[in-house]
This record gives C-alpha cells, structure tokens and sequence, in this order.
C-alpha cells in the first residue's frame, strides 16, 4: 500500500480513537474544578497553574518529553461530564500552549492542536479547525475533518462551549469541504463528521443538528450520482444513510424540512443507481449485483424513514408512507418490474417529486 495512503489510514484512525488513547493521563485537578458549572477567580488561577507547569514541556522538540506533558494536559478533558465553564477556562489557560504548537512548523505539532481543539469543543478551537481544513497538508486537512466530529460529540454529550455563531461555520465550512474535495478519503471523513453532528440536541441546537444531515445527505448523493467506483458509491451511501437513519429516528429529537428533503434525495439517488444501469442494460447478472441491491435496499429505507419523519414535523399522516420491496425485485432478477416500479416512485409528478418540491427530472428523466 503507498506510504500515503497508510499515513491518512493512521490518521483517520487517530481521529477516532484519539479520546480514548489518552484516557490514561493523570490529572492533578480535581474533579469538583473539571465538572463544576461556574469556575471561580481561584479555581482559574489553580487552572493556570496547572497548565503553566507542563506548557514548557508540551511544546518541547522532546517527544517523550512532550508526550507525556500533552497526555497530562488532555486527561481533564477525558471525562465525560466536564462542563462547559471549566472548557472555556482550560481553553483560556491552554492558549499559550496552542500558540507555541502552532508556531512549529511540523505535522506533529498541528495535529497535537488540532488534537486539543476537538476536545475543547470552543470557540476558538472550533477556529482553529477551521482553518487546519484549508491546510496543503492533505493530512491535516482529514484529521481536521474529524476533529470536527469531536466537537460535535462534545457538544452533544457536555453542551455547547462555542458560539452558535462558530457552529455554524464550522457546519457549512464541512459542508464546502465536502462537495469541493476529489479526495475520497477527506470526502468520507467530512460525511462522518457531519454525520455526527446530525446528534446534536434538537432542544437548544435544531437547525445545526438538520443542517448536518443536510449537507451530509448532499455531499453524498453528489458523490453517489458522480463517482465512477460502485465500491465507493456503496461505502459512503452506507454512511451517510446510517448517520441521516439515525438522526431522524433519534428518540425524543426532532428533524428539520431541509434535512427531511436531503435525506429523500439521498434515498433516491441509491436507488437510482440501479435504475440507470438497468435502463442501460449495464445491469450485473443476478449473482453478480450484490452492491447494487445493497444500495437500493438502503436506499428504499431511508426513503421511508425520512419520508415518515417529514409527515411528522409537517402535521401529515405517518402511516400513509408505504415501504417498497425493489431491492427484491432487484435480486430475483426481476428487472422490468423493478423500473417500472422505480420510476413510478421517483418520475416525474411523482407523491415524492411532488411532496418534497423536485424537479420533475431531479431523478428519472
């Protein structure tokens, strides 16, 4: 495999396990400093102090040195109830540390602060990855990208420390990043950040918790209807419709129209796929197109899911959304039946062309 690829692979894989990887430092602050709502003047000093003592070392070209100090200065933020005062004060505290790290003109060195961001979840954290999502560095362009899946995290689990204003940016530069790229591996990772940020609360955060799945949705219908690689097709379809699945059928949460819609055109777009190359006799033999009954069959599902969850926050009739069954078709090689019945869902002036306010071509032509 090229060197490349297996540095991204690394990469993308410390995006993920990147909490859990440091969850063995020790921290000298107390838990009642790390979970409490409101930090005084002396437990910010105390703060300070902690941070001051490892700022040198955590900057330092020693790696080991600067390993364990930057394993110390992350434990705090491993537990999962640290609230949102101790955040904004760790973040005030840990900012000459992030100046000296940004200062390196090494990989290491941006990526250890980007590290910090994701678990900040901040303002200025989330300014930070921002702009690492411009970086030349493909690399740090994908480990920014899932850092920003961190935030989301963060903030769905211990509440919002940053701006809604920054939230915002940071949702639509994802979403940029995600229909501009060529790169699939960076691609992937934005749809799975922003796939992510489809669980933040709809109690406090509605519209950016919809607005994730709708960029989401739309990053991977584009590279569904574009990419030439069925693997590829498949593998982020998977993704995106697990993530939009989820988001929509979150117990106790709510969905927005915007997201509502992208999630049915993602649905269609996967079934589509099969359609296309059925009309255009490019259809594999029935033993043969396990990947395209794997995307209609998912693809059909969301269809529902989003379709229900639509009539829902629109004061329609749930149970008039009908489940189909042409990944069956599909698969029994039944393949007259499974156009006809594809388009008749998804042509023009169709209950979902219709509904959702498609072009009458938006899928069938």
């Amino acid at each position: 495999m090229p060197t490349r690829t297996l540095r991204i692979l690394s990469l993308i894989l410390m995006t993920i396990l990147a909490p859990s990887a440091f969850a063995q430092g020790v921290s000298s602050l107390p838990l009642s400093i790390v979970e409490k709502p409101s930090i005084s003047s002396s437990e910010r000093a105390q703060i300070a102090q902690f941070v001051s003592e490892k700022a040198d070392d955590a900057a330092s070209t020693d790696l080991s040195r600067a390993n364990r100090a930057r394993q110390n200065l992350l434990a705090p933020l491993n537990n999962t109830r640290v609230s949102i005062s101790f955040r904004r004060a760790y973040d005030e505290a840990l900012a000459p540390v992030m100046e000296a790290l940004g200062a390196q003109d090494n990989v290491g060195a941006t990526l250890t602060r980007l590290r910090f961001a994701g678990e900040l979840g901040t303002t200025n954290a989330s300014r930070i990855i921002v702009g690492a999502l411009d970086d030349e560095d493909m690399s740090v362009r994908i480990f920014a990208a899932g850092r920003a899946g961190r935030i989301f995290r963060t903030t769905s689990t211990n509440g919002p420390a940053l701006t809604t204003g920054d939230l915002n940016a940071l949702i639509e530069k994802l979403g940029a990043v995600a229909n501009s790229t060529d790169d699939p591996s960076l691609l992937a990772t934005c749809v799975s950040a922003l796939g992510q940020g489809g669980s933040l609360p709809s109690s406090d955060l509605r519209e950016q918790r919809g607005r994730c799945i709708e960029l989401m949705c739309d990053a991977a219908s584009k590279a569904v209807r574009d990419s030439s690689s069925m693997d590829q097709r498949e593998r982020l379809a998977m993704i995106a419709a697990g993530f939009a699945t989820n988001s929509l059928f979150q117990v106790g949460e709510s969905a927005t129209q915007g997201a509502t819609k992208a999630a049915v055109a993602l649905g269609a777009d996967m079934v589509i796929v099969a359609l296309d190359d059925v009309v255009n006799k490019r259809i594999p033999g029935v033993k043969d197109r396990a990947i395209h009954v794997a995307l209609v069959q998912a693809g059909e599902s969301l269809l529902y899911y989003a379709q229900t969850e639509h009539a829902e926050i629109t004061g329609g009739n749930p149970n008039s959304v009908k489940q189909t069954n042409l990944h069956a078709q599909l698969k029994s090689g039944e393949d007259r039946d499974f156009r006809n019945n594809a388009a008749l869902l998804l042509g023009p002036g169709s209950p979902i062309v219709e509904t959702f306010g498609f072009a009458d071509d938006r899928f069938v032509n």
